[in-house]
């Protein structure tokens, strides 16, 4: 009698273990909930009942900063792949079917530099279908042979239509000249010849290496409860078995400016400029996510700065006759947050005065003269006036943009894939409490005394007209043959 009686304290006492409720994390945003499985599988729901829909998405932190020189690209092919069918969907037909099944009204896979990420919106009844859908595809591709040998074809055509397309001949010609050490990561498109030679082998470990739990978010939101979103969950992903922590992302350049190329001086002949215009941009580089997290929101609130009007940086270029800037939406700049390439710009586009070159030039001293010293003056553009109002801006540009499960849940997803979710949850109140003393010690870190990459825009004609006094000035041209990273270019 008394085994039993120990049975049965035992057997209790294992049904009082599985019964206890897995609560959510706090998040700080309403209707917004965390969790974060046993195997590192991260969780964030967002309740919405304003439509009968559901947004899902899974992100993997992968993509360009996690390529070497030998799969630049694959990351990139990978995700093509993961359409083409998997353990319960043989083929892409059957993949495309089981969507259409799903009622899939928008759908789509991208890879970025710091992310690859999969998502639809979905009726919301069929929120469980929809998560094994995603399971499917990102745990068990099919990885054929002969789909691969097809979709290289694809990828290598992308490639192809990204030489000769006018943004991407300068971001190519920016990164290989700004990251000289590591240019493949901010090149998620990879190199022809790579992609040519992947193998199902080199896809099955970058399965194994990034496709895990412990490296992956599940984004779900719109009509549905957060609790029972999590049983589906728990149910559908709980038993994806928890990988090795990924090798850890080395920042390309380790100095606050790019090393050799500082100040190094490209035009680009550009086919949609008019030539009654041309532009320019300065470009340096800014906190990195992976390192220097506690420095990027001093370069925001600096961003906010940045992007008012009627502020002291749009004003002083404006009121300067000699750049012809014809107001300030003529004007931009700022910081973008990644991983590890943070990148900071200062633009304008000026009346073509039919002397680009000194124009150029003048446009760039008087950045220098900025960043020495404007960006941390506390009587004009520090002021605490300023400040507040830029403040208020950012904040209304968040309400905005979070409107949504879906706007929030995307915006959780970048962040989460360059900074961590704590780095979002706790971002609003760490802005906030940004002043004018850290802008000051950012400014002085960051803008004075660094050079950075300066590049001016013309049209084909004017470069044309200005060919000899660009050269003598110390301009390099971009072109399709010398822009990327992987030809003898301009990082070489």
């Amino acid at each position: 009698m008394r085994h039993n009686h120990c049975l049965r304290v035992l057997l209790c006492a294992v049904l009082f273990v599985l019964s206890v409720p897995v609560f959510a994390a706090k998040t700080g945003i309403k209707n917004l909930y965390r969790y974060t499985l046993k195997n590192g599988l991260e969780l964030f729901v967002m309740e919405n009942d304003a439509a009968p829909l559901a947004y899902i998405e899974i992100a993997v932190r992968a993509g360009a900063v996690t390529q070497t020189p030998e799969t630049a690209g694959l990351f990139h092919l990978y995700e093509h792949m993961m359409f083409k069918g998997n353990a319960k969907y043989e083929n892409q037909a059957a993949f495309k079917d089981a969507m259409n099944k799903l009622g899939v009204s928008d759908w789509n896979g991208t890879t970025g530099v710091d992310r690859v990420n999969y998502f639809f919106t979905i009726p919301s009844s069929l929120v469980r279908e929809g998560l094994e859908f995603w399971s499917y595809a990102v745990r068990t591709p099919r990885m054929d042979e002969k789909e691969l040998e097809n979709e290289k074809g694809v990828v290598i055509s992308e490639i192809g239509a990204k030489t000769s397309e006018p943004g991407s001949i300068v971001s190519s010609a920016l990164f290989s000249t700004m990251f000289p050490e590591k240019p493949w990561q901010l090149d998620f498109s990879g190199i022809p010849k790579t992609v040519k030679k992947a193998t199902v082998s080199q896809l099955k470990e970058i399965q194994e290496t990034f496709y895990i739990p412990n490296n992956a978010a599940l984004f779900v939101g719109g009509d549905v409860h957060h609790q029972e979103v999590y049983q589906l969950v728990e149910e559908i992903y709980g038993d994806w078995q928890k990988g090795k922590t990924p090798p850890a992302v080395t920042v390309p350049t380790k100095e606050l400016f790019p090393g050799e190329n500082a100040g190094r001086k490209l035009v680009y002949a550009d086919p949609r400029s008019s030539g009654s215009y041309l532009q320019a941009g300065l470009y340096l580089r800014g906190p990195d996510g992976e390192t220097d997290i506690s420095d990027t929101y001093a370069a925001d609130v600096w961003s906010a700065l940045l992007s008012n009007p009627n502020g002291f940086f749009a004003q002083s270029l404006i009121a300067d006759s000699a750049l012809a800037i014809p107001d300030p939406d003529y004007v931009g700049g700022g910081y973008l947050t990644r991983r590890a390439s943070g990148t900071i710009s200062l633009n304008a586009a000026m009346l073509n005065t039919d002397n680009p070159v000194a124009q150029a030039e003048h446009f760039f001293s008087r950045l220098q003269e900025l960043c020495d010293a404007g960006f941390s003056d506390t009587t004009t553009f520090l002021t605490k006036e300023a400040l507040a109002q830029a403040k208020r801006r950012k904040e209304n540009l968040s309400v905005y943009d979070m409107e949504s499960a879906e706007g929030t849940l995307s915006a959780l997803s970048s962040i989460w894939s360059t900074c961590g979710a704590d780095y979002f949850f706790s971002y609003g109140k760490k802005f906030e409490k940004t002043g004018i003393s850290d802008i000051k010690d950012f400014a002085a870190r960051y803008l004075a005394h660094r050079k950075g990459i300066q590049i001016v825009f013309v049209s084909p004609d004017v470069y044309q007209k200005h060919k000899e006094a660009f050269a003598q000035a110390g301009y390099t041209l971009i072109t399709e043959d010398n822009a990327f990273w992987w030809q003898t270019g301009l990082s070489k």
